[in-house]
């Protein structure tokens, strides 16, 4: 039998962006989902941070499991697959085997870990700045993503 071809993607490790977008998401708006082995990425935002939430989707790529969606009260939600990558962060971020891990305890390898773009995510998630990659001239934004690599 051949392989399913998301099941291929969870040995894919992410990228240097994907990476700091998911712990900036993780010290803010996002929480990790699922028991080991199944472990993904689950981000809330209000429906008003359509943008931001869009922004993220598309940093995380073959990542994210499908486009942000409304759900019914009125927030949006982004969600990862699940990745091998979410257990070593249940990790860090104080997981046991329970099926939420409380990812606010911000841990000093996390943040250790964070480089500008991971921090910039964390502070938009908490409303403190707006990212807006339109607000960027093209040479800005890949001297940025290629600081990120």
């Amino acid at each position: 039998m051949s392989e399913h071809p998301r099941l291929a993607l969870r040995r894919l490790p992410p990228d240097a962006v994907q990476f700091q977008v998911i712990l900036g998401s993780l010290l803010g708006d996002g929480r990790l989902v699922g028991v080991a082995g199944a472990r993904r990425l689950r981000i809330v935002h209000r429906a008003q941070r359509a943008a931001y939430a869009l922004w993220k989707y598309e940093r995380l790529g073959a990542l994210a499991d499908a486009p942000p969606w409304l759900r019914g009260d009125g927030f949006l939600e982004l969600r990862t697959i699940t990745h091998p990558l979410f257990d070593d962060l249940a990790t860090m971020f104080g997981g046991g085997p329970d099926r939420v891990v409380p990812a606010r305890a911000r841990r000093r390898e996390a943040l250790e870990l964070l480089t500008p773009l991971g921090l910039a995510v964390w502070m938009a998630d908490l409303d403190r700045l707006e990212l807006r990659a339109d607000a960027f001239l093209p040479a800005q934004r890949e001297e940025a993503l290629a600081a990120q690599r």
